[in-house]
């Protein structure tokens, strides 16, 4: 009877992280908040945040109260998971393995934007869909510019092929693969 409760816990604490996290990369690659589904995400996740944000303050363009508010509810979901288990953990464990799941999360985030924007980008040019005015493909152009933008500087463009998606996906996986990891010594 246990498992059912806290599956339900773990998903709805899971689906807050990532609202709040979604809020954190909106508000770092400062998209558009007019923008319906941005909009959506900040009125879902404002009255958490408001509270939040007494403790830790916006620095710069990076929203820290969305981002501890992710660390939380990832804390709170194990932490249910641990004591209703009666399981034996350590908090500096536990700490580190919440940080190694946020940023997992972030770094999937933006890799998952990038292959939408990629599969995209060809289905307007082989004329499958018509245009990309969504409020969805703008939000995820608006996304993926930002950390696009080093690779772009980095490569010149070769006609209609741009790498920078390529170069920018092998970057991010590496992260999630061999530097994310690190956190969970």
């Amino acid at each position: 009877m246990l498992e059912p409760i806290l599956f339900v816990v773990r998903l709805v604490l899971s689906v807050f992280a990532f609202l709040f996290l979604m809020r954190f990369v909106l508000q770092a690659v400062q998209a558009d908040f007019y923008n319906p589904i941005s909009s959506a995400i900040v009125r879902f996740t404002n009255p958490v945040l408001r509270v939040v944000r007494h403790v830790l303050p916006t620095y710069r363009n990076l929203d820290l109260a969305s981002f501890a508010a992710t660390v939380m509810a990832y804390t709170l979901a194990d932490l249910t998971d641990l004591l209703m288990r009666d399981g034996d953990f350590s908090w500096w464990t536990l700490i580190g393995y919440e940080l190694y799941q946020t940023l997992d999360l972030l770094v999937s985030i933006f890799l998952f934007a990038i292959f939408i924007m990629i599969a995209l980008s060809w289905l307007v040019q082989f004329g499958i869909i018509h245009g990309s005015r969504s409020p969805a493909t703008m939000l995820i152009n608006q996304i993926c510019e930002p950390i696009l933008r080093p690779a772009r500087k980095l490569l010149p463009s070769i006609g209609i092929i741009d790498l920078s998606p390529m170069i920018t996906i092998v970057v991010l996986w590496l992260i999630q693969q061999w530097l994310l990891p690190g956190l969970l010594l």
